[in-house]
Order: structure tokens, then sequence, then C-alpha cells
């Protein structure tokens, strides 16, 4: 069993990356889950927990997990990275033929990870979860609805998106179209998945958005400052891609 293992960990088709900040305990519970998921599903993965500057017990937990499993691999940083810049250095040691990551508490149900493989597989260049689409179940506070709904709005309206939620925790790439796209990648906080998925569309990536249930984390807050961050971070979005034409001209 041992050799096996060592075997997927060399070879793994899928990099599954879990960023997480101070949530030792829905770690913990992440891991477990992702662990029962992807060995129902039968194909080589790696879990790759990318650790973010932590003062709790969460590298402790990710070190318990590393120490028994060799496809759980531990990216622990002192330095606050943002989840961009995170998600980048995940990306440059992932493995995997396919480049996943969702949120550490599990707000995605993780019964969608086999669709997204699976679409991925059959042409995708990303697949991405949707709590706006119809079929999609979702349960969170009016106050975040409203900004979801706006933020989303004023991106299609100024960058000329066609994508119904940029922000959904809960995606699939080729990694190889990933890399294409990583030296025009910028931004380093909340704000990655947007950039990614702006630019993917100017270099006219196959992008797949699918319904999800959907739940929204206990930990999840949203302050007003956050709004002002949003509403900026989309303006130098735009200036950058929009206006100076910052991206790769392939398809």
């Amino acid at each position: 069993m041992a050799g096996n293992i060592l075997e997927l960990r060399n070879n793994p088709v899928l990099s599954v990356v879990i960023p997480v900040y101070n949530d030792a305990n829905g770690l913990r519970s992440a891991i477990l889950a992702s662990l029962t998921v992807l060995e129902s599903i039968g194909i080589p993965f790696e879990i790759l927990i990318v650790a973010d500057a932590s003062t709790d017990d969460t590298r402790k937990v990710a070190e318990e997990f590393v120490l028994v499993d060799s496809r759980i691999i531990l990216d622990h940083s002192d330095v606050r990275r943002g989840k961009g810049g995170a998600l980048m250095d995940a990306l440059c040691k992932s493995h995997g033929e396919i480049f996943c990551f969702y949120d550490v508490d599990l707000s995605t149900d993780l019964a969608h990870l086999c669709d997204f493989i699976e679409k991925v597989y059959t042409g995708a260049d990303i697949v991405i979860g949707s709590r706006t689409l119809p079929g999609s179940s979702v349960m969170r506070c009016r106050d975040r609805d409203l900004t979801s709904k706006g933020f989303n709005g004023l991106v299609r309206l100024l960058l000329g998106s066609q994508i119904q939620d940029h922000q959904c925790g809960f995606k699939s790439f080729r990694k190889d179209r990933l890399m294409e796209l990583a030296p025009y990648i910028h931004t380093r906080d909340w704000l990655w998945d947007t950039e990614v998925l702006v630019l993917a569309q100017q270099c006219g990536y196959r992008i797949f958005e699918f319904p999800v249930t959907w739940r929204q984390g206990d930990n999840t807050c949203l302050k007003i400052s956050d709004i002002f961050s949003m509403g900026l971070g989309i303006i130098q979005l735009t200036w950058r891609i929009r206006v100076m034409h910052d991206y790769p001209n392939f398809a």
C-alpha cells in the first residue's frame, strides 16, 4: 500500500489546493472530506495545503497529515501572501495536469468535484462554480448576496466579462493553460479569480460555469472596507486589461 501511495504522489493527475489562514479546525475537516471524495474518484492526486502566515494550530494540523500521507504537501509561509499569492505559489509547486482549488470551509459541496474534473477532461480549459445559474442552491445572508451581485455586474459592465459568478471559491483549470496566463496575473489578493477569468476570456479559453450547492461559512464576514476594495480592484483591472491591453495575444 505504501508503494502505491508513493507512486500516486510522484505521478498525480490532479492537484487540489486548499488555501487556509487561521482555521485549524476547518482544515482538519477539509482534508478528511477531501481524501474521502478524491479516493472515491479514483485518479492519482495530491493535496497542497497552502497555509498563509497562520498564528493558530493550522500548521501543526497540516504537518500531522503530511507525516502520514505522502500525497499531502504543506506550503507554509510566515509572511502573508494573500489568496492570489498563495495560489500562484501552489501553481508553481503542483504536479498535476489539472489544478483545482476550493475554500477550506467547504462552502461548496465537494460532490461537485468529480463533475468539474470530467469537464476539464472533455475539453474545458477552466471550470468554475456558479451560485447564480439555474440549478444552484445557495444559502447566504442578504448583504453578501447583494454585494456579490453588484460586484459581478460591475465586472461584466467594465471588463466585458460573460461570466455570472467570478468569485465562487471552487475552480478547476488545465494547468498548462493557467501557466500560460501566469506572467500576466498581477493580483495577489482575493481578486485573483476575477483577473484570471477576465484574462482567460480575452485569450479565448473555454470556460464552463457549473451550478453548485453553496452554504456561507461560519467565519465569513463582510466589512465596509471590503466594498471599497472591490470597487478599486475592478477599476485597476479595467485599466490594465481594457486600456493597457496587458494580456497574451494567443487563443
